[in-house]
């Protein structure tokens, strides 16, 4: 789910950047310091939205030769919740299950949480129904998950997901 926050951001600067737009300096130092990141209870920064307006004065550090300034922002933010449903673009088959991702997030559906009557075909390293033909699930594929676990690291977030519920799995166009 995407939110949109009201955080700040400590960005210390050399005294070298003064001579030119210290704004435009500190904004780009704090897009690429900060989009793309976990950001704790946050989630992962998307993209920031805003500056504040008012920007205060930095502070010179003792013993240090760079300057100390705090900025407040909004950055949209993605934060995957356990029970939420994603569409995925679908990234690996293995006969255990397969890997998709939703943005930044890495989801694997094992074979237990998908319906029984797809199969995996090992020649062309998919999940095919055994019913249906024209029903393949491999690379590429946008299928529909809900998370049912979740695991976080400091750096990133992995989801562990199903498919074995009535409107989830390869995703048809219009629905």
């Amino acid at each position: 789910m995407f939110f949109i926050c009201k955080l700040n951001q400590n960005i210390f600067l050399s005294p070298s950047y003064l001579k030119i737009d210290v704004k435009k300096r500190l904004t780009l130092s704090l897009v690429t310091t900060i989009e793309g990141i976990k950001l704790g209870i946050f989630g992962i920064i998307v993209a920031i939205i805003k500056l504040n307006k008012f920007w205060k004065k930095g502070k010179i550090i003792t013993g240090s030769p760079f300057i100390l300034y705090n900025i407040s922002y909004k950055a949209i933010t993605f934060k995957v919740f356990k029970g939420e449903v994603l569409d995925s673009i679908l990234t690996n088959v293995t006969e255990l299950g397969f890997f998709c991702e939703s943005g930044p997030l890495q989801i694997f559906v094992s074979k237990q949480f998908i319906p029984d009557e797809y199969e995996y075909d090992n020649l062309n390293r998919c999940f095919q129904n055994r019913f249906s033909r024209i029903k393949i699930i491999k690379n590429d594929t946008i299928v529909r998950v809900r998370i049912i676990g979740l695991r976080y690291d400091s750096s990133y977030t992995q989801g562990l997901g199903s498919i074995k519920e009535p409107h989830l799995g390869k995703k048809i166009h219009g629905t």
